[in-house]
């Protein structure tokens, strides 16, 4: 809404003042019958004063019980009303209202994080307000002309934000090996054990050692959301468990890896914490060796006969924390049969890397079964996230995949694959993930990749 209030300005400054940030203005009012006030709010709500955490109805400076004063936005300069609604001059001259100007003092509570940091940095068409929420901290990405106002900065976040209780700071990129990265504390309690809710789970984890992007559960839904009732999958980069928890939750079967041993502790918790320990297996493994495990491993265990998964208590703890939906009761309460002889999905979370853990594929199928075997056995869809920076994404991403399986890079489109856009990581890089079948001639190659 135009013409509202704004802070005094106290451009530079790098030590929050609350006190500063006081500031007396005077509005116009209406005063009108107390038991009128309410149908008055809703009727002119364009009229009246909106300001964070100020009333616009307040006590008759007359003294009495039978009348209200409503405070009329700051827009409207005068008692004649010249610059108000036609509805509202219309119902002052009909009821013969009262027109008359009132004080109104704000303080630092009054004003929005925006407001405290546009009349504080140098740049008032700008404030760095913009910050992801892991739990109880706040995760910021600083540019270098903010930094010499961080703590001011983070002390704000946190004096505006009900749920959050520490501000950091990025210092470096994420670490491929990892996927952590260096932060420093701006403000609040030094705590980096986080819990997060996401897809009817809950997970915890120290934020400090592992990697958790909030931005990223619209992916995780959708993905999770191709797994059918009795899958089975193998998370090969699982993290703290995004994609494992939840699709154990809904019906399948994962093996899940990480090679960050606090990446696996978090997992292995967060396992046990949403009850599905009976369906998550969980490793601390290099990829590409858990890749070639994990199939071989998986096949034995079906030799004699479908996997059965029982069902997942109702009364976990992620189900205490947000009700499972009545659609999903159902698969909660009974148990599940894994009738493929090998995985049906494949995830690899890593977008810096995962296409290249496509070459553990290269002659599995023929090491596990032998060359007679490729009919009796199902071949996985492999979902690898990545980044590209390409004008053709689609074609970079899937030569990209050509070269990591040996597969003939000019044949590129044969491959029955999807590239599916999820976000912008960057001015000039974006992230997709790549679903991908196994072709049979990688899969029980005679030139297997080295082990």
């Amino acid at each position: 809404m135009a013409h509202l209030f704004k802070p005094p300005v106290q451009r530079g400054v790098k030590e929050l003042d609350k006190s500063a940030f006081n500031l007396t203005r005077s509005v116009v009012a209406l005063r009108v019958p107390t038991k009128q006030v309410g149908k008055i709010k809703t009727v002119l709500e364009t009229d009246v004063l909106r300001q964070h955490k100020l009333r616009n109805v307040v006590a008759d400076s007359a003294g009495s019980n039978d009348f209200k004063l409503v405070l009329l936005r700051p827009g409207i300069t005068d008692t004649d009303l010249s610059e108000a609604s036609d509805s509202l001059r219309q119902l002052v001259q009909e009821n013969g209202w009262e027109t008359l100007t009132h004080d109104v003092t704000m303080s630092y509570e009054n004003w929005s994080a925006d407001d405290i940091l546009k009349a504080v940095l140098p740049d008032p068409n700008q404030a760095p307000t913009a910050y992801e929420q892991i739990g109880h901290i706040a995760h910021m990405n600083l540019r270098d002309e903010y930094l010499e106002f961080k703590n001011l900065i983070g002390q704000v976040i946190i004096d505006k934000s009900s749920t959050v209780t520490m501000v950091v700071n990025k210092l470096d990129s994420i670490d491929n090996t990892f996927r952590n990265f260096k932060m420093e504390v701006l403000a609040g309690e030094t705590n980096f054990m986080a819990q997060v809710r996401e897809n009817d789970c809950v997970f915890r984890f120290d934020y400090s050692k592992v990697y958790w992007n909030s931005r990223l559960h619209p992916e995780h839904e959708r993905l999770i959301g191709k797994f059918a009732n009795g899958s089975s999958v193998c998370d090969v980069m699982a993290g703290v468990g995004p994609f494992a928890v939840p699709a154990a939750r809904r019906g399948s079967l994962v093996w899940a890896n990480d090679l960050n041993p606090a990446s696996y502790a978090a997992l292995t918790d967060n396992i046990g914490l949403n009850k599905v320990q009976d369906r998550v297996r969980a490793f601390n493994m290099d990829g590409r060796d858990f890749i070639r495990q994990a199939f071989a491993d998986f096949h034995a265990s079906t030799q004699n006969g479908p996997l059965v998964l029982p069902p997942i208590p109702r009364s976990s703890s992620a189900s205490r924390l947000r009700p499972v939906p009545a659609s999903k009761q159902d698969q909660h309460q009974v148990s599940i049969s894994v009738t493929s002889r090998s995985f049906d999905h494949v995830v690899m979370n890593l977008p810096a890397i995962a296409i290249e853990f496509l070459d553990a594929f290269r002659g599995l199928f023929r090491r596990i079964t032998g060359a007679g075997d490729e009919e009796a056995i199902n071949l996985p869809l492999i979902h690898a996230h990545c980044f590209t920076k390409s004008d053709e994404p689609e074609k970079d991403i899937l030569q990209r995949a050509c070269r990591a399986m040996g597969y003939p890079e000019d044949k590129y489109l044969d491959l029955d694959a999807e590239v599916f856009y999820v976000r912008k990581v960057a001015p000039n890089k974006d992230m997709y993930c790549l679903s991908l079948n196994l072709p049979k001639s990688v899969a029980f190659a005679e030139e297997p990749s080295e082990m």
